[in-house]
């Protein structure tokens, strides 16, 4: 789901109000960017699923583990998806699609990704 106007509104409001309360704007920070950042000009099947791997795996890593845990009653579903889904992501996971590859799977995981951190409160940078 790409941003709406009126999420990045509602964005600035939460964080607005937080800063009125005397909390932090973000409650976690998990730095992906360092992993996005690494060969940018590379689009190959390879690395689209590399880095994919790579931030799921710092994901699971990252946030609290009955966040991932089915059964749990913390349990997100949201970001389990998505992790789960960057886990699982292989560099043929689209062999024989000419209108979609890993590195649009990844992008659209990462849209996800990001819309779930605004919500979380959870800074996706360093």
């Amino acid at each position: 789901m790409p941003r709406t106007i009126e999420s990045i509104v509602e964005n600035h409001r939460v964080a607005a109000e937080r800063r009125t309360a005397g909390k932090p704007v973000w409650d976690m920070t998990i730095d992906i960017k360092s992993i996005l950042h690494e060969d940018q000009s590379n689009t190959s099947n390879e690395h689209a699923a590399k880095v994919a791997n790579r931030i799921g795996a710092l994901l699971r890593s990252s946030v609290p583990t009955a966040w991932l845990e089915y059964g749990s009653s913390r349990v997100d579903f949201t970001l389990l998806e998505i992790v789960e889904g960057m886990e699982a992501q292989e560099p043929d996971s689209y062999e024989g699609e000419t209108a979609f590859t890993p590195l649009d799977d990844l992008n659209n995981m990462l849209d996800q990704l990001y819309d779930w951190s605004d919500r979380q409160r959870v800074w996706l940078g360093p």
